[in-house]
């Protein structure tokens, strides 16, 4: 559960990431976003990035929870560049849907 949590997290870091930058935001929204907006979307993913490798540490514990999240994060990080690559438009749903799903799932699962 905390894995796919961790998942969730860095996959909508980096897909934010990518949405704040000027040729992958043109990708996605099919306009540049202001700059204002590129630079709350650029902060925004790397806090979400930094918040996965919570889960990962609680699940896992300091030594195997940081080499799950290193594991995490190549995994999130090949998704979101095959999407930027092959269907760059769905990314902007399918990162808070998974993020969301997952949080969803976390929540339920603790009662």
């Amino acid at each position: 559960m905390m894995d796919f949590l961790a998942f969730a997290l860095a996959f909508a870091g980096f897909s934010t990431i990518a949405m704040g930058m000027e040729g992958h935001g043109r990708q996605v929204f099919g306009r540049v976003p202001e700059e204002g907006r590129r630079r709350l979307l650029k902060l925004a993913g790397w806090v979400l990035l930094l918040l996965s490798l919570v889960p990962a540490l609680a699940a896992r514990g300091p030594s195997i929870g940081t080499v799950l999240w290193l594991s995490l994060l190549t995994a999130a990080g090949f998704i979101v560049g095959l999407m930027l690559s092959y269907r760059p438009r769905p990314l902007r749903v399918v990162g808070p849907a998974l993020l969301a799903l997952a949080v969803a799932v976390w929540a339920l699962a603790g009662r």
